[in-house]
C-alpha cells in the first residue's frame, strides 16, 4: 500500500502546533508496517531547509515541476528526503513560500492573502508527487484540514481518482474564502453547492475535502460524535450528518522515544514509572530557573497551551488568586489573545510567590514544566483530540481536564475512591466553569498529600501506551477497508 499524507506542517522543520506533531508521528508509525510506503508532501517554508540540514538531512537536488493554479502557474521544485522510513517532499516555490512571520501569515492573527493560492498550489502538487516520492502511484491520499483540502478537491475532479481520507484536526478552521477564488483556483463552478464547497455563499476548502473524501476521520472518537451537533459543529454540522460518507473517529498518539523522561536531554535529571525520584529534583532546578519557590510539600500545577478561549485559559486565571489559600503554585506557558497575555502578566506580578508566566513558546521550558510538575490543568472547551494530557501522563503530571472530546477519551477518572488506589490515569470535570475547574483542582490535590495514593496514581498515568502504534494500525486496517 502507498499512502501519501498531504499537510501544511510537519515536525520539526515546519511547525505552528499539534498538527505538525501528528504529520511527523503518524505517518513514521505507519511506515514501520511491512508493505506500506508512505509519504509526506508539505511546503517548503522560510527556514526548513536550514533545518532540516542542521539535522542531518540532505535534500536531493529537485525535480522541477509547474504547477497550473487557475489562470496562475508557479514554478516550484518537489525536494525530498527520506526520514525514519518517511519519503518526505518539499514543495520548493519562493514565490509562495519563502516569507517571513508564520507559516500562515506576517504575524499575529493577520494571514497571507493569497493563502488559498499556496495551498491549491500544494494540492496541485500532491497530484504528481506521489510518483515521484513513492515509486508508484498513491493508493491513498490523506489530507489534513483545510490546508490539505485542495488536494482532496483536484483529485477527486481527476481521471481514476485514489482512495481520499480527509482528517479534521480541528473543525474552527475551516479554510473559508469569497466565492471568487473559485476562478482563482480553477475549481469548476459546478462544484459550488451546498453539498461541496460552498459555505454561506462563500468557499470552505475544509468542507470541500470533506464532501470529496472516501472517509472523513477526526482525532477522537467522541469530537467525532460531538461535531454532529450544533454545539461543536461549527455551522457544517447538518452537512456532516448528510452528505459525509463515512466519519470515524481515531485518537492521536506520541512519539514516545521523543518524549521520554528517562532520556530527554533537556531535563536536568532522569525518571522513569519505575524510578521516578529524578522528578523531584527536576521541580527543584525549575524552581532556580524561573524563580518560582516550589517547596516540596505543595503541588505545582502546569498550563502550557495558547491562550485563547477555546484552550479555557480565562478559567486558570480566575482561580488563581485561589492558589494561596490551596497551597498550591502554578506555572504557566503560552501565547495568544493579548487580553489573556496581559492578564496572566498581571497575575505573575501580583501573586509573585504563587504564580509564573511566561507569555510565548520554549520546547525546553515546556518540557521542564511537563516533568516538574505535580498536576496539569487543560480546561478546553472543546479539544479534538489534545497532546498535553498524553505529554503530562507520559513525564508524570496528572493532567485535570474538561471532559469534551479527546479529553474524555485519553484521561480516565474512575472517582475519588478508585484514584486513591492508582487506578485510572487523572481527574475529569464539567461543565467547563471556574467552580468546576476550582473543585477539580482540590481533589487533585488531596491526592497529592496522600503520597501513596498519588505515587500509584502517577505510576498508572505515566505507564499509559500513548505511542502512534495502535492509531497506525487503525488508520492502515481503514484504508485497507476502503480499498476492497
Amino acid at each position: 500500500m502507498r499512502v501519501l499524507h498531504v499537510a501544511s506542517e510537519v515536525a520539526p522543520f515546519a511547525q505552528s502546533g499539534g498538527l505538525a506533531d501528528v504529520v511527523a508521528g503518524l505517518p513514521a508509525a505507519q511506515a514501520q508496517v511491512a508493505e506500506t510506503h508512505v509519504g509526506v508532501l508539505v511546503p517548503m517554508y522560510r527556514g526548513v531547509a536550514e533545518r532540516l540540514a542542521a539535522s542531518g538531512v540532505t535534500l536531493d537536488p529537485g525535480t522541477e515541476m509547474f504547477l497550473s493554479v487557475g489562470p496562475h502557474v508557479f514554478r516550484a521544485a518537489l525536494r525530498r528526503a527520506t526520514i525514519h522510513r518517511v519519503e518526505h517532499g518539499f514543495v520548493d516555490c519562493a514565490a509562495l513560500f519563502d516569507r517571513p512571520g508564520n507559516l500562515y501569515g506576517p504575524g499575529g492573527p493577520a494571514e497571507w492573502p493569497d493563502n488559498h493560492l499556496r495551498f491549491a498550489a500544494l494540492g496541485q502538487a500532491a497530484l504528481a508527487a506521489g510518483e515521484l516520492m513513492l515509486g508508484a502511484r498513491h493508493d491513498v491520499l490523506h489530507v489534513h484540514d483545510w490546508q490539505g483540502g485542495p488536494a482532496a478537491i483536484y483529485a477527486r475532479l481527476a481521471a481514476n481518482p485514489p482512495t481520499i481520507v480527509t482528517t479534521i484536526h480541528n473543525l474552527a478552521y475551516r479554510g473559508i474564502f469569497p466565492k471568487s477564488v473559485m476562478t482563482e483556483v480553477g475549481f469548476p463552478w459546478s462544484v459550488f453547492t451546498s453539498g461541496l464547497v460552498e459555505f454561506y455563499d462563500q468557499v470552505s476548502f475544509l468542507k470541500g475535502a470533506l464532501a470529496m473524501s472516501d472517509v472523513v476521520t477526526t482525532v477522537s472518537p467522541s469530537y467525532a460524535k460531538e461535531i454532529l451537533t450544533p454545539v461543536f459543529g461549527e455551522a457544517l454540522d447538518g452537512f456532516l450528518v448528510h452528505h459525509v460518507k463515512r466519519l470515524v473517529g481515531i485518537v492521536n498518539g506520541i512519539d514516545t522515544d521523543a518524549w521520554d523522561p528517562a532520556t530527554d536531554t533537556t531535563l536536568p535529571a532522569p525518571y522513569s514509572a519505575g524510578s521516578p525520584a529524578g522528578k523531584a529534583a527536576c521541580k527543584r532546578a525549575l524552581a532556580d530557573e524561573i524563580g518560582l519557590p516550589l517547596p516540596e510539600d505543595e503541588p505545582l500545577i502546569g498550563v502550557i497551551a495558547r491562550m485563547t478561549g477555546q484552550k479555557g485559559l480565562d478559567l486558570v486565571a480566575e482561580i488563581a488568586p485561589e492558589l494561596h489559600r490551596l497551597g498550591a503554585r502554578l506555572a504557566v506557558l503560552g501565547a495568544g489573545e493579548p487580553d489573556l497575555e496581559t492578564q496572566f502578566t498581571y497575575l505573575a506580578t501580583t501573586f509573585s510567590e504563587h504564580v509564573y508566566a511566561r507569555i510565548g513558546f520554549d520546547i525546553g521550558l515546556a518540557r521542564r514544566i511537563y516533568a516538574s510538575s505535580d498536576l496539569f490543568v487543560m480546561p478546553s472547551r472543546f479539544e479534538p483530540c489534545g497532546l498535553g494530557q498524553l505529554y503530562a501522563m507520559r513525564y508524570g503530571a496528572i493532567p485535570i481536564v474538561h471532559a469534551v472530546g479527546g479529553l474524555r477519551d485519553t484521561v480516565i477518572d474512575p472517582g475519588d475512591r478508585e484514584l486513591a488506589r492508582g487506578h485510572g490515569t487523572g481527574i475529569t470535570f464539567a461543565p467547563a466553569t471556574a467552580p468546576a475547574l476550582l473543585e477539580a483542582i482540590e481533589r487533585g490535590i488531596a491526592l497529592f498529600r496522600d503520597r501513596r495514593a498519588f505515587a500509584a496514581l502517577r505510576t498508572s498515568a505515566m505507564s499509559r501506551d500513548s505511542s502512534w502504534t495502535a492509531s497506525a494500525r487503525d488508520y492502515l486496517q481503514l484504508y485497507a477497508s476502503l480499498r476492497m
